[in-house]
C-alpha cells in the first residue's frame, strides 16, 4: 500500500496534529508501508522526516497573525501531479480543509485515487474568539463541500462525530489518539524545576497553544481570584507559544508564571511536577494535551464540552464544568487544590485512564480504514457488465 498524507502543518510545528503524523509516520516506517508528505516548508526549521519508507516534500507558504508559526501553502497543480504521479498513491489522507489540503483533493479528483479525511480543527468555534463570525456560514459551506469527496471523513471523538453528524457531514468514522507512556509520566517529576517554577506554592499547569480561542481569560480571572483567596499558596504556569503569549506575560499577576514553549524531557518534567492540569478549552476535537497530562498523573479541571469529554469523567478523573461558569470553574481549581483526597483519587484515575490508550492499537485501526476504503473504491469502478 502506498500512501500520500497532505497536511498544512507538520515537523518542525509541534501541535497535536504534528505528534500524531510524526508517530504515524514511524509506524508506518515499522510497517514497510510507503509513504508520501507534502508539507509547509518552515525554511531554516525544517525537520528531515524522510526514511526508506517516506519522503516529504515541501512548500513554501505564507504566516498568519492567527497562528504566526503555521505556513499556509498553496502548491501549483502541475507540481502536485508531478510528484504524486510519480509516487503513484493507491489512497490519498488529507488532514486539512486549506491550501495544501486542497490541492490533495483535486489530484485525488482529477486520478480517480480514493480518498480519506481527517477533521482536526474546529475552525467555526474560532471564529468568535477572532471577530470573525460573520464569516460563519461561509466557511460551514465550504467544509461542508470539502468533505463531500470523502471516502471517509475520521473525527478524533464522539463528541466531534456527534456535530458533524447533525450538520449532515457523511462516511464519518473515528480515529481517536493514544499516549506514549514513555514520555509522559509521573516518573519524570522534578522537585529541583518544580521549587524554581513556583518555589513550595501549588502549581496549576496549562500547556498549548497561546491563543484566544483556549479561553485562557478565563485561567487569568481564576489565578487573580485565587490569588485574592488565597494568597501565595497558587501559581499558574503557562507554557507553550503563541498570540496570546504578551496578554500572559503583560498580566503582572504575582502568581503568573510563563515559560515559553517546551518539548521533550524538558515538556515531561514539567507536566510531572505540576499538581493540576487547568484547561479552560471547549474548542477541542480532542485535547492531545489534556491525556498527556493524564498520563503524567495530574488530576483535571476542564470544561465539558468539546473532545476531551470523550475520555474525561466529572469526579472520577476530572472536575467539570460548563463552559460559561466561571465561578464553577474557579471554584473546581479551588477544590483540587485544598482537598488532598479528592486529588488523590482523580490523579490515579487519569493515569489509568489514559494509560488504557495505545497508540499500536489506534494505527492498526487506521491502516484497516484504507484497506476498506480502498476496496470499496475498487468495488465501485467495476464495471456492471462484463
Amino acid at each position: 500500500m502506498r500512501i500520500a498524507y497532505f497536511t498544512d502543518t507538520y515537523l518542525t510545528e509541534i501541535n497535536g496534529v504534528t505528534n500524531t503524523l510524526s508517530r504515524l509516520g514511524d509506524y508506518l516506517d515499522r510497517s514497510n508501508i510507503h509513504q508520501l508528505v507534502i508539507a509547509p516548508d518552515y525554511e531554516k526549521d525544517n525537520y528531515n522526516c524522510d526514511s526508506i519508507y517516506r519522503k516529504v516534500y515541501r512548500f513554501k507558504g505564507l504566516t498568519t497573525s492567527i497562528s504566526p508559526k503555521s505556513r499556509l501553502a498553496m502548491p501549483a497543480h502541475w507540481d502536485i501531479d508531478k510528484i504524486c504521479d510519480n509516487f503513484m498513491p493507491d489512497i490519498i489522507h488529507i488532514t486539512t480543509e486549506l491550501g495544501i489540503g486542497f490541492r490533495g483533493m483535486r489530484y485525488a479528483q482529477s486520478r480517480n485515487i480514493p480518498l480519506v479525511m481527517s477533521y482536526h480543527t474546529d475552525y467555526c468555534k474560532y471564529l468568535k474568539y477572532h471577530n470573525l463570525d460573520f464569516f460563519r456560514p461561509l466557511l460551514e459551506s465550504y467544509l461542508s463541500w470539502f468533505y463531500s469527496f470523502s471516502y471517509r471523513t475520521l473525527v478524533p471523538s464522539r463528541y466531534t462525530f456527534g456535530e458533524l453528524f447533525q450538520k449532515g457531514f457523511k462516511n464519518l468514522d473515528i480515529w481517536t489518539r493514544g499516549i506514549d507512556s514513555g514520555n509522559f509520566s509521573p516518573n519524570f517529576r522534578n522537585d529541583t524545576l518544580r521549587k524554581s517554577l513556583a518555589d513550595d506554592k501549588f502549581i496549576f499547569l496549562y500547556v498549548g497553544r497561546l491563543s484566544a480561542e483556549k479561553n485562557l481569560d478565563l485561567l487569568l480571572k481564576a489565578a487573580e481570584e485565587i490569588e485574592k483567596r488565597y494568597p501565595r499558596l497558587s501559581a499558574f504556569v503557562f507554557t507553550g507559544d503563541g498570540p496570546y503569549a504578551e496578554i500572559i506575560k503583560n498580566s503582572n499577576l504575582p502568581n503568573v508564571t510563563f515559560t515559553g514553549f517546551k518539548q521533550g524531557k524538558e515538556l515531561s518534567e514539567i507536566y510531572a511536577s505540576a499538581d493540576c492540569f487547568a484547561f479552560p478549552s471547549a474548542t477541542e476535537t480532542f485535547g492531545n494535551v489534556v491525556l498527556e497530562a493524564m498520563a503524567s498523573g495530574l488530576p483535571i479541571a476542564a470544561i465539558a464540552g468539546g473532545g476531551v469529554t470523550d475520555f474525561l469523567s466529572h469526579n472520577y478523573n476530572a472536575l467539570l464544568c460548563a463552559e460559561n461558569s466561571q465561578s464553577a470553574y474557579i471554584e473546581n481549581l479551588i477544590s483540587i487544590m485544598i482537598n488532598s483526597k479528592l486529588r488523590s483519587q482523580l490523579s490515579a484515575n487519569a493515569l489509568s485512564s489514559a494509560l488504557s490508550r495505545d497508540w499500536e492499537r489506534i494505527f492498526n485501526g487506521l491502516v484497516d480504514v484504507y484497506l476498506q476504503v480502498i476496496e470499496e473504491a475498487g468495488m465501485q469502478n467495476i464495471p456492471l457488465s462484463a
